[in-house]
């Protein structure tokens, strides 16, 4: 098991870096980091005339932002070519909001943590099969989908991406969620305020959630 995926099992947290101005990104990556959080994800924004370009530009302010005091890696990867650019940058882990076959057997060839995304428990299944390390449950909201499929399928690790706060981890740990992804505690208004201060404590919040009810 890499040192990503075992950190990643027993933290069980990753700030989603998705919708933050480049200028801004690396310092709101540092104020998560001050909270405790371990794994940064950088999204590839595919509504960007150049999506690789503005990825790049990203993950290197995050990288010289939090160094190695984090595990930085690469969300809304939808292509063998965003995973090897990815792979380029430094990314530790890839996270996909679908299932493909050969992101995923790419992903695990160059030795990431592979995180796809699914919904239905036979892209689930599918996507464990092609060699995913964690199942990111993507559209899904309600923790009692985990709890039902913890039954059949309880032997393969899910994250929770949607409907995550500290209201909701308690549950959705209780119905066996492995980890988590959101970039809910990073609000709009924190960072057109810069108010880092406030990023690492809810950070902060969200980590001792876990650890509580873990």
């Amino acid at each position: 098991m890499s040192s990503a995926l075992a950190t990643l099992r027993e933290e069980k947290f990753v700030a989603i870096m998705r919708g933050i101005p480049t200028e801004k990104i690396g310092e709101v990556a540092k104020a998560s980091v001050a909270g405790g959080i371990k794994f940064v994800e950088i999204t590839y924004d595919h509504k960007k005339e150049d999506p690789k370009a503005f990825f790049a530009e990203q993950i290197e302010a995050v990288k010289a932002a939090v160094g190695d005091t984090a595990y930085v890696g690469a969300g809304t990867v939808l292509t063998v070519d965003q995973v090897n650019w990815a792979y380029e940058h430094g990314a530790q882990y890839i996270v996909s909001p679908n299932t493909n076959d050969d992101v995923i057997r790419r992903t695990k060839e160059l030795g990431l943590v592979s995180v796809p995304g699914a919904m239905s428990p036979s892209e689930i299944v599918h996507a464990y099969d092609l060699g995913a390390d964690i199942v990111k449950l993507y559209i899904i909201e309600d923790p009692q989908y985990v709890k039902f499929l913890m039954g059949p399928l309880g032997h393969i690790p899910y994250q929770a991406t949607c409907n995550v706060s500290i209201d909701t981890i308690p549950t959705w740990l209780a119905a066996g969620a492995k980890c988590f992804g959101t970039r809910a505690f990073i609000t709009n208004d924190l960072i057109e305020k810069e108010d880092y201060a406030e990023i690492t404590r809810r950070a902060a919040a969200h980590v001792q959630a876990i650890k509580e009810n873990a």
